[in-house]
């Protein structure tokens, strides 16, 4: 029985999801805004080349 309940309410979220999809074609979802985000290129050490974790310095230059 409860393995019924489950199905029924599952399918209706998929046709209350169509039928949202339907009324509002162009409306973006929080995932569709990610998609489209660009990152930022990380940061390089300009001497050896390193990733700059957190901080401007890097260990080359403390040696």
């Amino acid at each position: 029985m409860i393995i019924k309940i489950v199905a029924a309410f599952l399918v209706f979220m998929i046709v209350m999801g169509a039928i949202q999809k339907w009324l509002n074609p162009g409306h973006k979802t929080p995932l569709d805004r990610l998609r489209g985000a660009k990152l930022p290129r990380p940061r390089k050490c300009s001497e050896c080349g390193r990733f700059l974790l957190g901080g401007d310095s890097c260990r080359c230059k403390d040696r």
